[in-house]
């Protein structure tokens, strides 16, 4: 009978609440621990640390620059100047002549990142395709990352392509926002540049609790099945998702353990942008991943599409729903906002 219920309501397209666990229940039956990825795995081990997105770009945001006008005097300062100004292409194209006319050295190290992140004009077109690199999409690419060799199980007996590739978005919204716009998977079933035949939250599967060597957590299982191009027919994933806080500081781990990967796994990393004031500006989201399909020719580059298609997509449903919220920040760190899994009507 309860077999039955869950069918009939998958088939109604109801969502998937949280329940919450036991005290003391660590998420381990939908997401194990070891399937974290750890920082050894994807760090640069020859000492070009300054490589790795995850560890420069906290880094950044805390930094205060030694520049000659008030609105240069970090990453925060300069992104709430570019929205006084309009936040418009023309806002960017100005800002960024002075800053390079005025700090020619700080120019030089973050203006590319500010170009990347701060021109959405791709995103606001409903005709985006991700498929395309485009300038103004909305996200910066860092180098990619060799994978690390590793003497632990799960990741010891990996095979196939060993590279990570590496993003960063800025949205502007709030966590509840981006978190209920990763899983709104009723909406997400027809991003542009995807082929989902099935992307179904597993009733039961929204963990949420806290234990001692974890905190606080949610977990979410996914069953997903995407179109591939010819000669090739579908893969099917079995996503596993854990959100929890390193140092207040939101995560989101994946990984699958489905026989169509060689390996999949990734992280992201939440970093709320205050100006020099402590004023709230959005969200910087950092992405490490990886993955290599069983008997498919996929390269870094294919990786790449799929992260473009999917934080652009994610930064667009997040942007909107917070500014329909009446755009006044909610959770901005320390905590996992409350959420729901859509599911797509069949």
């Amino acid at each position: 009978m309860n077999a039955l219920l869950a069918a009939l309501a998958l088939a109604a397209g109801a969502d998937v609440a949280p329940r919450s666990a036991e005290p003391g229940t660590p998420p381990s039956a939908i997401f194990p621990l070891e399937w974290r990825l750890p920082e050894a795995l994807w760090r640069p081990a020859d000492g070009s640390e300054g490589a790795a997105l995850p560890l420069t770009m906290p880094t950044l945001l805390a930094e205060r620059f030694d520049a000659p006008q008030p609105w240069m005097q970090s990453f925060g300062d300069i992104v709430a100047h570019h929205r006084t100004r309009g936040g418009d292409r023309a806002a960017l194209d100005a800002v960024l002549a002075e800053l390079r006319d005025a700090a020619p050295a700080l120019h030089a190290r973050i203006g590319r990142l500010l170009e990347d992140v701060l021109d959405a004009r791709a995103l606001a077109n409903p005709a985006w395709n991700p498929n395309r690199e485009l300038r103004d999409d909305g996200i910066h690419f860092g180098p990619l990352l060799a994978r690390q060799q590793s003497s632990a199980e799960p990741w010891k007996s990996h095979s196939g392509d060993r590279t990570f590739h590496q993003a960063v978005t800025f949205v502007r919204a709030d966590l509840d926002a981006i978190v209920g716009a990763i899983h709104d998977y009723a909406t997400s079933i027809r991003d542009p540049g995807t082929s989902y035949e099935r992307l179904e939250p597993v009733l039961d599967s929204m963990l949420t609790g806290s234990v001692p060597d974890l905190g606080p957590f949610a977990t979410l299982r996914v069953r997903v099945r995407s179109d591939l191009p010819f000669p090739f027919t579908h893969y099917d994933c079995d996503l596993r998702v854990l959100h929890s806080l390193e140092q207040s500081t939101l995560v989101t781990d994946i990984y699958s353990p489905s026989a169509d990967f060689r390996w999949f796994a990734g992280k992201d990393w939440y970093l709320p942008v205050r100006d020099s004031a402590g004023q709230w500006q959005g969200t910087l989201i950092v992405r490490i991943s990886g993955f290599d399909l069983s008997g498919v020719p996929d390269g870094d580059e294919d990786r790449m599409t799929g992260t473009r298609t999917a934080l652009g997509s994610v930064r667009r449903r997040a942007e909107a729903s917070f500014a329909a919220s009446g755009a006044a920040p909610r959770t901005i760190e320390g905590a996992i906002p409350s959420f729901r899994a859509t599911t797509p009507k069949r």
